[in-house]
């Protein structure tokens, strides 16, 4: 089996009624690929309606250390972000975290198991 040094994670989360994305989409989800070795963000994509929207998210996502946990993350979305999706991408990107965390949660246990 070829090994990876990137993994993809992704998140969801219901969108805001009455809205473009919603209409759409009706979920909004989140994907990063992250670098397994640093939890750096290196590539990041949300289903967002507009193509500036999308460039904008993942100008804020890409860079970011999963390992730094959601809050500083979170206060960028809020300075930010204003977009009528915004608890939607902060609800999927929590979602996210916990799925890091569980990630490497496992992780620690495989290298545990093999000493």
């Amino acid at each position: 089996m070829q090994e990876w040094n990137t993994i993809l994670m992704s998140g969801y989360a219901k969108l805001p009624s009455n809205t473009t994305a919603e209409m759409v989409y009706q979920i909004l989800a989140v994907a990063v690929l992250f670098d397994k070795r640093t939890g750096i963000i290196v590539e990041a994509e949300a289903s967002m309606i507009t193509d500036i929207a999308k460039r904008f998210i993942s100008k804020l996502l890409v860079g970011y250390n999963l390992n730094d946990g959601p809050d500083d993350l979170m206060e960028t979305f809020e300075t930010y972000y204003h977009g009528n999706a915004k608890r939607a991408l902060e609800t999927a990107m929590r979602m996210i975290f916990s799925r890091y965390q569980d990630y490497r949660a496992e992780e620690e246990s495989k290298l545990s198991k093999s000493k």
